[in-house]
C-alpha cells in the first residue's frame, strides 16, 4: 500500500498544494465551531448560576462565528474537491497514456478496463478530498483544546478527555482495518467482474438473443452479485461494530469527565462548559471514522488502478531508437516463430521478403496464423523467436509512434463508435474538412452507398449496427486512408464483400497510394490474382510463396483449399 501511495503523490504532485488551504480552512471552521459550541455552553451555564449576560454581544459574536464557520466550511471543501478532481483528471490521463502501449491486450478484459478508468478512479477521490485535512485537524484541533483548557479544570478531566480523544482517533477507527481491506480489496475484483460480465452481454448481445442464452447470462450477473453482498457482510459487521464503539467512547467520555471534575472540585460553569467542549471534539475525531470507513475503497481501487498503469507492456520502446527509412517500405520476416501461450504456436519459422510497394496475401484457413503475421508486422507484438524488419531496420529498433505512423492495421473486427460517419472518420484525421473524407469514402466504394442515405451524417447506430459488415469495413478503410499510410494491413477485409466491390476497392488504394505496400490477409483464393506475392499460410508454418500464377495450382493450396471447403459454415 505504501508503493500505490506514493505513486499516487507523485503523479498528483502538481496540483496537491491547495490541499494546505484546505487544511488551514478546516481549522478555523472546527476553531469557530468550538467557539460557538464553547459560548453557548458558558452563556446556559451563566445563566444557571444566576449571572448577567453581555446580550448584544453574545448575539453579535454568535452571528459573527455562524457565518464565518460557514465560509470556512465552504472554502475547505472547495479546495480539497479542488484538488480531487484535478488529481482525478491527472489520473486519467496518466491511465490512458499508459493503456495506449498494451491497448492489443486489453479486448478481452474490456469491461473490467472500463470499471478501474471510471469507478475505480472516482473512488480514489476519498484519498486526495477527505484524508489529509481530517487527519491533521484530529490531531491539532483536540490537542490545543485540551491544553488550552489545563488552566481552568485542572490535570485530571483533561487526562480523562484525552484518554478518550485517543481512543475516538486511534482505535476506534481501525477496528477491523485488516479484514475490511481484505474484504475491500474482493469486492473491488469481483465489482470489476460484474461489469465484465455486463459488458460482454451487452456487446455480444445478438449472440446471447440468438441462441437463447438469456437466462443464463441473467443469472451469471446474478451469481456474481451475490457473491459480492456476500463478500461486503463482514465489513457491514465491522462498521457496525466501529459506530457502537464510536457512541460509547463519546459518550463515556463525556461522563467521566463531568464526574471526574465534580469529583475534584471544578468550579461548575468551567466544568460545563469544559465537558460541552469534549463533546464538541468527537466531532472532529469523527472525520478519521468518516475516511476510515470508505479508505479501504479508495485504496483498493488505487491498487487496481496502479496495476493496470504499472503493466508491462506488450512491447517496449527501444532505448536508442532509429528513423524510418524513407520511401516504399519493404517487410520481412526472418525465422519468426511467436507463441500468445505456452504450448500454442501461432506461426512457426517463417521468412518471407515482401517488396516495396507490393501486394502481398496471406492466405489461410482461420487459425493458420494469418493475423498472427499482420499483428507482428504492425508491431502489437514481439515475435517469440526471430524478428520482423520494416524497410530493413528491426522493428524492435523503431520508435512505437514512428511504427504507427507508418504501418496502419485495420482489423477483420474494426472499433467503430456510436455517431456519424463523420464523427468516426475524425477520430483518425480530426482536422479533415469534408472534401477530403468524401475522397477517403471514394476510394473504399463507399461514398455512392451513403449518399443514399445522410452523406458523412449518416448515423452508424452502436457498434456500427445501421452500416452492414462491408460497409463497417470500408468505413475503417477509410480512416486509413485519411492516414495516408506507407504499410496498410488489412485483415479480412474482404469477407463481407462482393469480389467485385473487393477488387475495386483493392484497386483504388494502389491507385492513391503507389508506393504503397499492402498486405492483406483472406481465407479465400478469390482476388488473390490481383496480388504480386501469395503466401499460403497453414498452422502457421509457409507452405508456398510466390506469384499468383505460381501458388495458384500448388499442392500446398489445392489441399489447404480443400480441407477449407470441407468445414462446417
Amino acid at each position: 500500500m505504501q508503493r500505490v501511495t506514493s505513486w499516487l503523490i507523485d503523479v498528483t504532485r502538481p496540483v496537491l498544494s491547495p490541499l494546505v488551504g484546505s487544511v488551514i480552512f478546516r481549522h478555523l471552521y472546527f476553531a469557530a465551531h468550538l467557539a460557538l459550541v464553547g459560548i453557548g455552553a458558558w452563556a446556559v451555564a451563566s445563566l444557571v448560576a444566576g449571572e448577567s449576560l453581555p446580550v448584544v454581544w453574545l448575539i453579535l459574536a454568535l452571528v459573527g462565528l455562524t457565518l464565518a464557520k460557514g465560509l470556512f466550511n465552504y472554502l475547505e471543501h472547495f479546495l480539497g474537491h479542488l484538488v480531487a478532481f484535478k488529481a482525478l483528471e491527472i489520473l486519467r490521463v496518466e491511465l490512458y497514456r499508459r493503456l495506449v502501449p498494451q491497448a492489443t491486450e486489453m479486448k478481452a478484459t474490456s469491461g473490467d478496463v472500463l470499471n478501474r478508468a471510471t469507478k475505480d478512479i472516482d473512488r480514489i477521490e476519498v484519498f486526495f478530498a477527505h484524508t489529509l485535512p481530517p487527519a491533521i485537524t484530529a490531531a491539532t484541533i483536540p490537542l490545543v483544546t485540551v491544553l488550552a483548557s489545563l488552566p481552568f479544570v485542572g490535570f485530571q478531566p483533561v487526562l480523562v478527555a484525552a484518554v478518550g480523544l485517543v481512543l475516538s482517533v486511534g482505535v476506534v477507527p481501525v477496528l477491523g482495518a485488516r479484514t475490511s481491506m481484505r474484504v475491500a480489496r474482493k469486492s473491488a475484483a469481483q465489482r470489476g467482474e460484474l461489469t465484465q460480465h455486463v459488458t460482454d452481454s451487452l456487446q455480444g448481445m445478438s449472440e446471447v438473443t440468438g441462441y437463447g442464452h438469456v437466462t443464463r447470462r441473467l443469472q451469471g450477473q446474478h451469481a456474481i452479485d451475490a457473491r459480492l453482498q456476500a463478500t461486503e457482510a463482514p465489513r457491514s459487521r465491522w462498521s457496525g461494530a466501529r459506530e457502537v464503539g464510536a457512541v460509547l467512547v463519546d459518550a463515556g467520555t463525556v461522563l467521566a469527565v463531568a464526574l471526574v471534575g465534580a469529583a475534584v472540585g471544578v468550579e461548575p460553569v468551567a466544568l460545563a462548559v469544559f465537558a460541552v467542549l469534549v463533546w464538541a471534539l468527537f466531532s472532529v475525531t469523527e472525520g478519521v471514522r468518516g475516511f476510515a470507513a470508505v479508505l479501504d475503497d479508495s485504496m483498493a481501487a488505487a491498487e487496481r488502478v496502479y496495476e493496470l498503469t504499472h503493466a508491462r507492456p506488450a512491447v517496449s520502446e527501444p532505448e536508442s531508437p532509429v528513423a524510418v527509412p524513407s520511401g516504399p517500405l519493404g517487410v520481412e520476416f526472418h525465422g519468426v516463430t511467436h507463441s500468445y501461450s505456452a504450448g500454442s504456436t501461432s506461426v512457426q519459422d517463417v521468412t518471407v521478403r515482401i517488396a516495396p510497394g507490393s501486394h502481398t496475401c496471406f492466405i489461410g484457413t482461420s487459425g493458420s496464423g494469418k493475423s498472427t503475421a499482420l499483428s507482428l508486422i504492425a508491431r502489437h507484438h514481439d515475435p517469440t523467436a526471430g524478428h520482423v524488419s520494416l524497410g530493413g531496420v528491426d522493428l524492435r529498433e523503431l520508435k512505437l509512434s514512428d511504427v504507427r505512423s507508418a504501418v496502419l492495421f485495420v482489423e477483420q473486427q474494426a472499433t467503430l463508435f456510436n455517431g456519424t460517419v463523420r464523427s468516426n472518420l475524425a477520430l483518425a484525421a480530426p482536422k479533415a474538412g469534408d472534401d477530403e473524407m468524401h475522397h477517403a469514402l471514394e476510394v473504399v466504394s463507399l461514398d455512392r452507398e451513403l449518399a443514399e442515405r445522410d452523406g458523412l451524417d449518416t448515423e452508424v447506430g452502436e457498434g456500427a449496427q445501421l452500416l452492414s459488415g462491408g460497409q463497417r469495413q470500408r468505413l475503417a478503410l477509410a480512416r486509413a486512408v485519411l492516414l495516408r499510410p506507407r504499410v496498410l494491413l488489412l485483415d479480412e477485409y474482404t469477407s463481407h464483400l462482393d469480389d467485385a466491390t473487393a477488387s475495386q476497392v483493392r484497386h483504388n488504394v494502389r491507385a492513391e497510394f503507389p508506393g504503397i505496400t499492402l498486405i492483406e490477409s483472406t481465407h479465400t483464393p478469390a482476388g488473390i490474382a490481383d496480388a504480386d506475392q501469395v503466401i499460403v499460410l497453414d498452422n502457421g508454418i509457409v507452405r508456398a510463396a510466390g506469384t499468383p500464377d505460381e501458388v495458384a495450382d500448388s499442392g500446398p493450396l489445392s489441399r489447404l483449399m480443400a480441407r477449407a471447403a470441407e468445414l462446417p459454415d
